[in-house]
């Protein structure tokens, strides 16, 4: 069995064997999404041989020249130039510590106005092509995550491997468990110490999410078993 394979058994996709794709893909709509949802089985599938990529869809326009949206001025930004490349460089330490590639696509967020749909599925090109897919999924209560989501389940880019996963800070906000046919994703505790590592290189965001964002989301993921996705196919 090759690593991938074995990753991809224990996080539930159904028909996991030999003939899978080696790479998984976590979509995060902004640069936070993903390491505060997933950090710990990003943290695990890639210290098990698996190639993990975060590809953010709304990480900013390093190139724009409007001033900072209300959020990105709450965080201290005075561009939207200025707040891209601060965060990008914020969810490049985070991926690092979870050792997953970041990758991510020139739109702004519903700060700004959201890009046209064509033109997120034309930058998109083959990048999931042959890749395990997980997008947001659960609570969907954000926009951007609602608008991603929508976006990517359309059948444009045929993805077959396709899951969700729950996110994080929002499901523990809401006090919602995901439904009981998920499955739960019990982290060992390197992956939840590289976890909480990468969430901390959020800097500009951990204080706009609250100073206990952190341990709300640990409390939440341990009274539920960890973690969690759901597949589609």
């Amino acid at each position: 069995m090759t690593a991938a394979a074995g990753v991809l058994r224990w996080l539930g996709l159904p028909g996991a064997g030999e003939a899978l794709p080696e790479r998984v893909v976590v979509v995060s709509p902004h640069l936070d999404d993903a390491v505060l949802s997933l950090g710990g089985a990003i943290s695990r599938a890639s210290r098990a041989g698996a190639h993990v990529t975060v590809l953010t869809v709304l990480a900013g326009d390093p190139d724009s020249s409007e001033p900072a949206g209300s959020w990105d001025r709450r965080a201290g930004f005075e561009t939207e130039a200025d707040a891209t490349r601060g965060r990008r460089e914020e969810d490049r330490r985070a991926c690092a510590r979870v050792g997953a590639d970041p990758e991510w696509l020139p739109f702004s967020d519903n700060q700004y106005g959201r890009p046209k749909e064509e033109d997120v599925i034309d930058a998109l090109g083959d990048r999931l092509h042959d890749a395990v897919v997980l997008l947001p999924g659960f609570p969907l209560e954000h926009p951007d995550h609602a608008w991603v989501n929508a976006l990517l389940m359309g059948g444009e880019l045929g993805l077959v491997r396709l899951g969700h996963y729950v996110e994080q800070p929002y499901a523990m906000w809401a006090g919602k468990s995901a439904p009981p046919t998920w499955r739960a994703l019990p982290a060992a505790l390197r992956d939840r110490f590289a976890k909480d590592r990468a969430c901390r290189q959020y800097s500009t965001q951990l204080p706009l999410l609250g100073e206990k964002v952190l341990t709300g989301i640990a409390r939440y993921e341990a009274k539920r078993g960890g973690e969690a996705v759901s597949w589609l196919g």
